[in-house]
């Protein structure tokens, strides 16, 4: 599939993915409307450069909502934020969008309008000249310019610092969330406990886990979804969504420690002999 379709037949993934990560990182109204300009052009950008990147090796949605919080981390760090006028705003997200394209990245109106048509097809391009026309006069955004070499080294350095404080930001939040799935654990039955470590731990099939503890298959299904329903409620106690957690696991994967090391057959009669240790 061309990306270009990739992105047509999942708009509402796209959509769902950008509203979650808004409501997230409290971003509303006028701020959320321009940052979904932003994630919907960035997508289309360099002939779908991002969605070409997606190996498959997780879900769709996984992916595009991992993007979608790293474009926001880089829209928050851009210096010299730009604001949609309340003309474009009020006319919706595809003249947020062609005015960006306009007035802050200086593009010519058939190349902005062609743009704004990949993701808004709906729109023609004598409404986009309409829309152009009634929005008001606004200066460009001032170009980048040349920097001397020290300058630009004390820039590098800022910009190794941010890298730093946002590593240390998941770090600390992959401890919590690690700390509060450890808690959710201890609050449930041992055999739930052996059931997860089972299925996540040992990344067992439902059967073969069925098999072992010695009950019914069918059940199991709904019983692992009761008991991960659990952990997110906790998790969403602590302040962490699925979303933020999914983010983590993208990037700070190696620091959880969601207590599923533990030998199984120690809380279980089923399960007899030595139990082999369970790997994360």
């Amino acid at each position: 599939m061309h990306p270009r379709e990739l992105l047509e037949a999942n708009l509402g993934v796209v959509e769902r993915a950008i509203a979650a990560v808004c409501a997230h990182s409290s971003l509303h109204s006028a701020d959320a409307a321009d940052f979904a300009s932003v994630v919907k052009l960035a997508l289309i950008e360099n002939d779908y450069a991002i969605l070409r990147k997606w190996e498959r090796r997780s879900s769709f949605a996984t992916y595009i909502t991992i993007v979608v919080r790293r474009l926001l981390v880089d829209h928050q760090r851009s210096a010299g934020r730009w604001y949609a006028s309340a003309a474009a705003r009020r006319q919706g997200e595809a003249a947020v969008l062609l005015e960006r394209l306009l007035t802050r990245d200086a593009r010519a109106f058939d190349e902005a309008a062609a743009v704004v048509r990949a993701i808004h097809p709906e729109l023609t391009a004598a409404q986009l000249a309409t829309i152009a026309a009634s929005l008001p006069d606004r200066a460009p955004r001032p170009r980048l310019v040349a920097i001397d070499a020290e300058d630009e080294e004390r820039f590098a350095a800022a910009h190794r610092t941010d890298e730093r404080v946002v590593e240390w930001d998941n770090a600390r939040r992959a401890r919590e969330a690690s700390r509060v799935v450890r808690a959710a654990m201890q609050s449930l039955t041992a055999e739930d406990r052996v059931i997860l470590r089972m299925r996540f731990g040992q990344e067992l099939a439902i059967s073969d886990i069925a098999r072992a503890l010695g009950i019914p298959q069918r059940p199991l299904y709904r019983r692992l979804e009761s008991l991960l329903a659990t952990l997110r409620r906790a998790l969403a106690g602590a302040g962490l969504d699925a979303i933020a957690v999914a983010d983590l696991i993208g990037t700070a994967g190696d620091r959880f420690d969601f207590d599923l090391r533990g030998k199984t057959h120690e809380t279980h009669p089923s399960i007899d002999g030595e139990g082999s240790e369970v790997q994360r």
